[in-house]
């Protein structure tokens, strides 16, 4: 047998696998430095648009609430005046 070609084809092997993943790791690098700048600008918004997009009207708080009241008396199989919600959280 021939021990010192096994090694020498082992080693080469190693070799060329971590040079190819060096490779792909400075090709993946280049590519998000290129691919970055074609982003979109996120649009400026001012405060006051930002507090009146986020928080919904109350009519809407309330159709929520009320579909979550149903959903919960419907899975205790209980009336809905028969359950009291304390607070509502967004998971």
């Amino acid at each position: 047998m021939n021990e010192p070609a096994i090694l020498q084809v082992i080693l080469m092997g190693m070799i060329t696998v971590f040079v190819c993943l060096i490779i792909l790791i400075f090709m993946i690098t280049a590519m998000g430095k290129v691919l970055g700048g074609f982003q979109k600008e996120e649009k400026k918004v001012s405060p006051q648009e930002q507090s009146s997009q986020e928080t919904p009207d109350k009519t809407e708080n309330q159709r929520i609430i009320a579909a979550i009241s149903v959903a919960i008396a419907e899975s205790l199989n209980k009336d809905v005046s028969q359950i009291r919600i304390h607070s509502i959280r967004k998971l």
